[in-house]
């Protein structure tokens, strides 16, 4: 006697083989990293795995800074905050309350200014001594 399937399986039918997705990834976060990335997620629409695969494939990575240039960061916040300072004292010559000594410093300040500049863009651009 032949038995004929009279209720039809229910739920979403398999994936072929080529389809699945079988390769799993582990990823560890703490309290905090879980918290800001399930919020992102839930912003999204998306759950928990579908944000993570989404995020992986579509973000944009930066790379990070080699020490050469976070050194080279470092020396350019330093002469930004050397011209500010002679830049304010070429306001006060302006105004008239500076003697020819303080004059005389403050051009020599810009000028180390630019030579620290020039020796910069030597070093990192790894040029000869013409610049």
């Amino acid at each position: 006697m032949k038995k004929s399937n009279l209720r039809p399986a229910k739920g979403r039918p398999k994936l072929p083989a080529d389809e699945r997705k079988s390769i799993m990834v582990p990823v560890k976060f703490d309290i905090d990293q879980y918290q800001v990335m399930m919020d992102k997620a839930l912003t999204a629409g998306l759950n928990r795995s579908e944000y993570i695969r989404q995020s992986a494939l579509h973000c944009k990575v930066v790379e990070r800074l080699t020490p050469r240039d976070v050194k080279a960061i470092r020396d350019l916040q330093g002469i930004a905050e050397n011209l500010n300072r002679t830049a304010k004292f070429v306001g006060a010559i302006l105004k008239g309350g500076a003697s020819e000594e303080q004059i005389v410093r403050t051009y020599r300040e810009i000028i180390q200014c630019k030579d620290f500049v020039l020796s910069l863009i030597k070093n990192y651009r790894n040029t000869p001594d013409s610049v």
